[in-house]
C-alpha cells in the first residue's frame, strides 16, 4: 500500500483462499524489551479476558505467548531485531497521514509478532482479538508503531479506533488501509486488507482535476464498514446506493493501482 508506482502495481491475486482470515502483525519497538506477564494482566485489564497461558517446549521461555480464547489461538514472540529487508520503512512511505512515519520506523531495533488463528471461529471476532492484542502492545511506552497487511499505523491511531470495540463497534480502519492513486489523468482511492474477510478490494476514481482526497476516503470508509458490518458480498453488475434514489454501479476488472481483479465503485458528485 503505498502511492502508484507506474511501473509497479499492488499485488492483489484474484485467489482470496489463502488470505481469509489472516491476521498477522509486527508491533515495532524501540529495544527488545516486553513483559509477557505484564501484558496478559494489561489485556485483562483493558478488555476484560483473561487469557491462560499454553505450555510451550520451554516453560521458562519470557519471549514467547501461546494462548488459547474462544476457539481461537492467539501467538506473540519477540524478535530481537528490526523487521528484515526494511519492509517496514518501506510500507511506512505510503501513511500519508503520519509524516514522521519513516523516520520513527527507521529507529525500530526489535518487534512483536502477533498472530490470531481459528478456523472454527468467525473472521470478525479474530479480527477484533488480534486488535485488542495489538492495542495493548501499542500502549507500552517502547510502542512505535505496528506493521501489518503491508500498511504502518501510528500508535495512537490504531488504538483509538481499537477502542470503537469497548462501544460494540468495528475497528475496520485497523484493517482496511485505504490507499492513494494518481497518475494525472485519473485519481481516487483503493482498499487493501478486504480479502482477508473473503471481499474483493475495490477502487474509486475520478478526474485527477477534480479529485477531493478527503471525499473519495469518507466515500470508501462507508462502504467498507457498511460490508464488513452487514458481511455484504458486492458483486459485478450490482449497485450500491446510500438512499433508494441513488444507484452507484458496480463494475469487476483489472485493478488500477492493485494487481489482479478489483472492483470499480462509480462516484457521484451530485448530492
Amino acid at each position: 500500500m503505498e502511492f502508484f508506482d507506474s511501473n509497479k502495481k499492488i499485488k492483489n491475486t484474484d485467489s482470496k483462499s489463502n488470505e481469509i482470515g489472516r491476521f498477522v502483525g509486527f508491533v515495532l519497538l524501540s529495544d527488545s524489551v516486553w513483559d509477557k506477564q505484564q501484558f496478559i494482566q494489561d489485556f485483562s485489564t483493558e478488555w476484560g479476558i483473561v487469557l491462560h497461558e499454553e505450555n510451550t517446549k520451554d516453560e521458562n521461555d519470557q519471549d514467547i505467548l501461546l494462548t488459547e480464547f474462544d476457539n481461537m489461538l492467539l501467538t506473540m514472540s519477540l524478535m530481537p531485531a528490526p523487521v528484515p529487508e526494511e519492509e517496514a520503512e518501506h510500507y511506512a512511505t505510503a501513511n500519508y497521514m503520519w509524516p514522521e512515519a519513516v523516520e520513527i520506523v527507521k529507529t525500530h531495533q526489535a518487534h512483536l509478532l502477533v498472530a490470531v488463528l481459528g478456523i472454527q471461529q468467525d473472521i470478525l471476532e479474530r479480527g477484533k482479538l488480534f486488535s485488542k492484542a495489538v492495542a495493548t502492545c501499542l500502549g507500552y511506552a517502547n510502542a512505535l508503531a505496528v506493521y501489518t497487511d503491508g500498511a504502518v499505523y501510528q500508535p495512537c491511531f490504531y488504538r483509538d479506533f481499537a477502542m470503537m470495540m469497548k462501544k460494540n463497534e468495528l475497528p475496520f480502519m485497523d484493517w482496511v488501509w485505504f490507499g492513494l492513486f494518481n497518475d494525472k489523468n485519473q485519481a481516487g482511492i483503493y482498499t487493501y486488507g478486504m480479502k482477508k474477510f473473503g471481499k474483493d478490494e475495490m477502487e474509486v476514481y475520478v478526474d485527477a482535476k477534480q479529485v477531493n482526497f478527503n471525499e473519495l476516503r469518507a466515500f470508501m470508509v462507508d462502504i467498507v464498514g457498511y460490508v464488513l458490518s452487514s458481511n455484504v458480498t458486492l458483486r459485478d453488475g450490482e449497485t450500491i446506493g446510500f438512499s433508494e434514489e441513488e444507484r452507484l454501479a458496480i463494475t469487476r476488472s483489472k485493478g488500477v493501482a492493485l494487481d489482479g481483479e478489483t472492483l470499480k465503485i462509480e462516484y457521484s458528485t451530485v448530492e
